[in-house]
């Protein structure tokens, strides 16, 4: 059934209504010369299950392999403490991450993994900061990792990390792109793991939750690994406004359908020239089954509104009780 709306936020619209409702993409993004909005065929016909299962074959791993975790000292901002740890994904490869704990026993708390924006910062944007706070406060341990090519894994692979350089060496090479989101799912399947062996979190209870383009790759994840309790999608899409184009196993389309029965938020800005609405949001969220919802703010592509905070944390406590 579809979710009410309330004052302020409309909530799991139907795509038309969605469409009924929309505003020009506003910003800087707007005011560019962009190409016409990408699209593909999966966008409006996903792959059939036996491809969709074929895909699943890139994001095996060595479940084995031991994690080797490391410590690498605490940090503290605005109240949040946390630990920066690093850990072993796949053979020659590291992911880095910082652990904020929710206080008490780890497993008596719902956790989260968190996938920062397309930042140089990675897992140390402010807007990643301010997510991790914002959940960690709500009584969810948080586990946000920096992703291959940012952060602390910076590769030299992107050097200005500006919108036009990330597509050109990353995001619009289609083999590049695919290899980087499949090191990406492996990375959040160990830190299921590092969470649940390292920590004695409750398997069921780890959910994920992405901004911008970690929000475009959790679509990706999430039906790779059932784990995963619930996902959260803040600003994320099908494409951004400045993609050409991404292979069928790379394309979000052909993933967000396979998540359920496992709940769904996506969460996104009515004037966002980044994630178009019309043509790259309403059209995913289409594809989603059922639970899903859907909350729409009048903003860009921006961290949420308070009151979509609070719509979020209150969905997020009742899909990880």
């Amino acid at each position: 059934m579809m979710q009410a709306v309330r004052p302020r936020l409309r909530t799991a619209l139907p795509v038309m209504a969605l469409l009924m409702c929309l505003a020009g993409p506003t910003g800087a993004s707007a005011q560019e010369e962009l190409p016409p909005p990408a699209t593909d065929e999966w966008l409006t016909d996903p792959v059939d299950r036996e491809t969709f299962e074929s895909f699943l074959q890139f994001f095996r791993y060595d479940a084995e392999l031991p994690l080797d975790v490391e410590s690498r000292g605490t940090g503290r901002e605005q109240g949040l403490t946390w630990e920066t740890v690093a850990f072993r994904s796949t053979a020659g490869q590291r992911v880095v991450a910082d652990l904020y704990r929710a206080g008490g026993e780890w497993r008596d708390r719902p956790s989260l993994i968190l996938l920062h924006g397309g930042s140089g910062a990675g897992r140390a944007a402010p807007t990643t900061r301010y997510m991790a706070g914002l959940f960690s406060r709500a009584g969810f341990n948080v586990l946000a990792i920096d992703m291959l090519h940012f952060g602390d894994r910076d590769t030299g692979l992107l050097e200005t990390y500006s919108e036009g350089e990330k597509h050109e060496r990353l995001y619009n090479r289609h083999a590049t792109y695919l290899e980087w989101v499949t090191q990406t799912v492996k990375d959040v399947r160990r830190s299921v793991d590092l969470l649940v062996q390292q920590f004695g979190v409750e398997p069921g209870r780890v959910g994920l939750a992405g901004f911008s383009r970690g929000a475009v790759v959790a679509t990706i994840v999430a039906a790779a690994d059932t784990r995963l309790a619930a996902t959260v999608m803040v600003n994320g899409g099908h494409f951004d406004r400045r993609e050409t184009g991404h292979s069928a196993a790379a394309c979000p389309a052909n993933y967000i359908g396979r998540i359920a029965p496992r709940p769904l938020l996506m969460v996104n800005g009515r004037h966002d020239g980044d994630m178009l609405l019309e043509t790259s949001v309403a059209p995913l969220f289409a594809l989603a089954g059922e639970p899903k919802r859907m909350i729409l703010m009048d903003t860009g592509h921006q961290r949420p509104t308070p009151e979509a905070q609070a719509e979020i944390i209150a969905w997020l406590h009742d899909a990880i009780p």
